[in-house]
């Protein structure tokens, strides 16, 4: 089953709809990636991504890895909410909670 996933490979933020996280990185150098997630737009708004979880293959990036890296264009328009949590779920818990 596919699902929206992300990795960060070589300071790169890799977004796609894959099984596994390391065929986000084919075609690019393996060792680079320092971790990866699950992103979700907001059902919402459509204005909101959020960027929760960790990677089988790679494990888990961390805030500081994923304020690094460098994002796509498309992510300037938005708000982008990155959790250490790993489920969305606890995320949206989490914002409501503020």
């Amino acid at each position: 089953m596919e699902v929206k996933k992300f990795v960060i490979n070589d300071g790169d933020l890799i977004l796609g709809q894959v099984e596994m996280h390391e065929q986000l990185v084919r075609g690019r150098d393996r060792d680079k990636t320092v971790g990866g997630g699950r992103w979700h737009v907001d059902d919402d708004d459509r204005n909101t991504i959020y960027f929760y979880g960790s990677s089988v293959d790679f494990g888990k990036v961390t805030r500081e890895q994923f304020e690094e890296s460098f994002k796509q264009p498309s992510l300037e328009n938005m708000n982008v909410i990155f959790s250490e949590k790993e489920y969305l779920s606890d995320v949206l818990k989490e914002i409501r909670n503020k």
